[in-house]
């Protein structure tokens, strides 16, 4: 072939496998985008504030209703959000268009990650991790934790960019933007990988190196980014400043009182089932020795790899540090450890590349073609499964009883917020008014809410509603079925009986 000809084949090349990249991330993160209604509770919850952030005009703090402050999370999911219902339409597609972005500039960030840390097997890394189920599937949830493996994906591309000295502090500002708008997703987990950045830069550059990561444009740029909402709530409610740190950080690391699998077996029943799907298919053809799994715990060993693969070692800290946080935290849940398929990924395609001759180059590359066919028909599986949590299926069965009322109220009984993006009604929560949450004290509730709210629909607990109507001093309710009561009216302008657990209100005239 003549050195023309060759010159066109490598062009053709240059531009074609960037662009199949490209095309396969998008069809991996809108595939059945909008297929699968929201579920709740948590898409719910998210939605809801997104909504009530366009109907209310308040972006600052973040509400489930005019009534309920929800602060369990910084605002910039919720920003994204409310962007892309207010640009696209209050859909279920738009409201999971975010994740389905963050998936895809994540995947192209690994292309340059793999560039410059495991260049032999560029390709096949963005193929690995975007074949993972554990990222793949994330692309359509609707949650901070694909933003927030996307700004840390960043802020690592932006560290290993930065060893370039000509680039450096450009590179450590764009860091530092990233872990800024990280921590705005959703607080200090964002800055776990720093963990391994600074352990890094430190043992294999020196202990300058790992100071220089921290210039002072840099950490002015990441608190005007991260930092900035959190002061303006603290200077609207100082009284946040014990919420934030206690409930929020404290509470979520040394206890169980969020509920969030705090049992010490909490790491095998959450991180070991997930790391391991995320593995798939290629966890079978690895062949990770004991010796590999000791090497881990081992000083001398870890020297030896800084020293000899630097590349491999930044990629080893980057999985194990966080991992090991997450795993003494108290509070863990299955999407914490989505940021940490990225450093998975590209080790595991560094592990195959290696084991992989050029005679078998081609059955890796047609297997893995088969394996992401096969995880669209998962994906498109997963987005026709019926749930119980479906939102719209609830929608849809309340839609004969919606007519004329002006919200949803939940008493005593766990709200499903995601309602709101299906019936356009504000939904919120009344505990039961007691301590001990009786019948008579969920009777009593009823009659308040009923009082309060004259056209609300109010949602009863299954099984824990009172056997007969209540008798309400200020409000009157009258039963359509099993623990079901609405105003009183005419009887032909009652609906049929149904067995439910719902009720709309109005006062007594």
């Amino acid at each position: 072939m003549s050195r023309h000809a060759q010159g066109i084949l490598a062009l053709a090349r240059s531009v074609a496998l960037p662009a199949l990249a490209c095309a396969w991330l998008l069809v991996a993160a809108f595939a059945f985008q909008g297929t699968r209604s929201l579920w709740e509770p948590d898409e719910g919850r998210y939605t809801a504030v997104a909504l009530h952030m366009l109907d209310s005009g308040d972006w600052l703090v973040p509400r489930l209703n005019d009534e309920q402050v929800h602060l369990t999370k910084p605002p910039l999911t919720y920003w994204a959000l409310a962007a892309s219902l207010a640009a696209f339409g209050r859909t279920t597609w738009s409201a999971r268009l975010p994740a389905a972005l963050a998936f895809v500039a994540s995947g192209l960030l690994v292309l340059v990650l793999a560039r410059r840390l495991v260049p032999e097997a560029r390709w096949l890394a963005v193929a690995v991790w975007s074949g993972s189920p554990l990222p793949l599937l994330a692309a359509n949830v609707v949650n901070t934790d694909p933003l927030l493996a996307l700004w840390e994906t960043l802020a690592v591309t932006a560290f290993v960019l930065s060893r370039d000295a000509a680039r450096r502090p450009a590179w450590l500002l764009v860091m530092w933007a990233a872990f800024g708008l990280g921590f705005l997703t959703k607080g200090p987990p964002a800055l776990l990988p720093l963990l391994a950045l600074v352990g890094w830069a430190a043992a294999v550059e020196g202990r300058r190196s790992a100071a220089a990561l921290f210039p002072p444009a840099g950490l002015l740029l990441f608190a005007l980014l991260g930092l900035s909402w959190f002061a303006a709530m603290l200077v609207r409610e100082p009284g946040l400043l014990g919420y934030f740190l206690g409930d929020e950080v404290l509470a979520r690391v040394f206890t169980g009182l969020h509920g969030r699998n705090a049992q010490w077996y909490g790491p095998l029943a959450i991180y070991l089932p997930v790391l391991t799907v995320a593995m798939l298919p290629w966890l079978p053809v690895l062949g990770i020795g004991r010796g590999e799994v000791a090497g881990l715990l081992s000083a001398v060993a870890w020297r030896r790899r800084l020293a000899a693969d630097p590349p491999g070692a930044l990629l080893l800290l980057w999985l194990l540090l966080p991992l090991a946080v997450f795993v003494l935290a108290r509070s863990r849940m299955y999407l914490y450890v989505l940021p940490l398929a990225v450093p998975l990924s590209l080790l595991l395609a560094r592990r195959l590349a290696q084991r992989q001759d050029q005679g078998r180059s081609r059955n890796l590359w047609a297997g893995l073609a088969i394996w992401l066919a096969l995880m669209l028909l998962v994906k498109a599986a997963v987005a026709h499964l019926p749930s119980n949590k479906d939102a719209a299926a609830e929608a849809a069965a309340l839609s004969s009883w919606l007519d004329g009322a002006d919200r949803i109220v939940f008493v005593g009984e766990r709200a499903h917020y995601g309602l709101r993006l299906y019936t356009g009604l504000p939904v919120e929560y009344a505990p039961a008014a007691g301590p001990d949450g009786h019948a008579g004290d969920l009777a009593a509730q009823l009659c308040a809410q009923a009082a309060e709210h004259p056209r609300a629909l109010l949602i009863g607990p299954p099984g824990g509603s009172p056997a007969t109507p209540p008798t309400c001093p200020d409000a009157v309710l009258a039963p359509l079925g099993d623990h079901a009561w609405r105003s009183a009216a005419p009887a032909t302008d009652l609906p049929p009986p149904a067995r439910t657990r719902h009720w709309t209100a109005s006062k007594a005239p």
